[in-house]
């Protein structure tokens, strides 16, 4: 059982109804609660007609009952008995008219339940309650089904009859002073019932019928509308999913194509380096190692002019020494070393390293448990914003409290880079190039989705670097 109620079980004969509109499903329903309805209301309308046709049929008898009896029994509060003239005249009475052809039978009720006139005279029974009601002057009256002790006689010949109690009363006063209980036949009466019922059943049918109607059209007039409305939402809500599927595309594609760059920037940087060691190193190699040869040519020259060429080829060594120096640099700088092979904190420990060979300066590096598995653009990405802002901060703060910081949180690297100089004015150009490399690292984090935010005060600078760890797919 509880299975059943946790699965939602539902009965094979409501599954069909549960993929119905909603207008269907209230006609269903409706028409439900008019059957009900209608039952409910025929029948108690037809319990009021049955009770008023009874009513006015034993009002119209106890009153013709009464004109025709009261001065019979007008000596009972006199004497316990009828003489025997008045039970003839009563007998006369109910034999000789068309109303005492249609009573069954009849009995006259003194007080304390005592008959004295009709079957069983003399005998006393307990005054039931339409009894008593028409000892309080009010006419009673039911269909009875004959199961008292005093109708056990009319059982044998009937099922079931008018039952009326009317009170007789004493000529010019409303002292009640007999009971009069006489039954009549039910099938005229029947007929009269079931002919109102008949139509009170159909104008009730008949009005619900037209209220059923016009309550589901107008149902389905709002249903037809709600279908119309759902299908245009539906149709925009497809739209709306293209166009997030269209973008969410898009999205990647330029995710993709960001991390794509940074590798191709990377295979430039490494043909770049590649070239300027193989050809205009190569060549200004080759030149100073002419001018060491025109050097020891040049002592053979006079006096004068071995003083000239000597200085001349002093200043072109000095140029061209310096030359190949910057080009050297300029290839370690754009040649990155092979971070196929090492791990995110390998990286990070490589960039630092190199930092302090080149420069001679101290750097604090706090990580812990970096994950091994990154991608490739974003270690590229750590490297060089890690190293091009720890040149900066030798650069222009001299190097003073270099520290570098990396730690995850929600699948994000945060990545921070301090120093402890006297701070830079980020809203002024900077002639020596900072703002430049700002916005070469600026543009390396967010080519891959990340966040990049620089501060600087007299307490120091510090570059702010956050980058997402899930690598897009190809």
């Amino acid at each position: 059982m509880s299975g059943q109620q946790g699965s939602g079980f539902t009965s094979p004969f409501w599954r069909p109804i549960q993929t119905w509109n909603l207008a269907r499903q209230y006609s269903l329903a409706s028409l439900l609660v008019l059957l009900a309805s209608v039952l409910v209301l025929g029948w108690w309308v037809g319990k009021k007609i049955e009770e008023g046709v009874i009513h006015r049929a034993s009002a119209s008898a106890a009153l013709y009952v009464e004109n025709f009896i009261v001065k019979q029994l007008q000596g009972l509060p006199d004497k316990q008995w009828l003489t025997p003239a008045e039970t003839t005249g009563l007998a006369r009475l109910f034999s000789s008219t068309p109303f005492g052809q249609e009573v069954v039978s009849m009995k006259v009720w003194a007080p304390h339940g005592r008959i004295v006139y009709g079957d069983q005279v003399g005998a006393t029974f307990e005054v039931e309650a339409d009894q008593a009601r028409a000892w309080k002057g009010e006419v009673a009256s039911e269909i009875s089904g004959l199961n008292s002790a005093e109708n056990r006689h009319l059982k044998a010949q009937y099922q079931r009859l008018l039952e009326i109690y009317a009170p007789i009363r004493r000529e010019g006063s409303d002292q009640v002073i007999a009971v009069a209980e006489f039954y009549q036949t039910v099938t005229p009466l029947q007929q009269e019932i079931q002919r109102a019922q008949a139509q009170s059943w159909a104008v009730v049918s008949s009005v619900l019928l037209l209220a059923y109607v016009l309550l589901s059209g107008l149902v389905q007039r709002g249903s037809n509308t709600i279908v119309r409305q759902q299908t245009a939402l539906n149709h925009q809500l497809a739209e709306q999913r293209a166009l997030l599927a269209q973008n969410a595309e898009l999205h990647d594609r330029v995710q993709r194509a960001a991390t794509r760059i940074t590798e191709l920037n990377e295979r430039v940087m490494k043909r770049v380096s590649s070239g300027l060691h193989d050809g205009p190193a190569q060549d200004v190699s080759y030149a100073l190692l002419r001018l060491d040869s025109l050097a020891l040519h040049a002592e053979h020259l006079e006096t004068s002019r071995r003083a000239q060429a000597g200085q001349d080829l002093a200043a072109l060594e000095h140029s061209l020494t310096r030359a190949m120096q910057a080009m050297r640099d300029l290839a370690t700088n754009v040649r990155l070393p092979d971070l196929q092979a090492l791990s995110l904190e390998e990286a990070l420990e490589r960039a630092v390293r190199d930092h302090r060979q080149r420069t001679g300066s101290e750097v604090l590096t706090h990580w812990l448990a970096l994950p091994r598995d990154v991608p490739l653009p974003v270690r590229i990405t750590v490297f060089r914003i890690v190293r091009e802002a720890l040149s900066n901060a030798y650069k222009h703060a001299g190097g003073r409290g270099q520290q570098v910081r990396a730690w995850i949180q929600d699948t994000w690297l945060h990545l921070e880079i301090w120093d402890q100089g006297e701070g830079f004015d980020l809203t002024q150009v900077d002639p020596e190039g900072i703002h430049l490399g700002l916005m070469g690292m600026r543009e390396r984090a967010e080519s891959l989705g990340g966040h990049f935010a620089v501060e600087s005060g007299q307490a120091g600078s510090c570059v702010r670097v956050r980058l997402a760890l899930a690598e897009e797919e190809a």
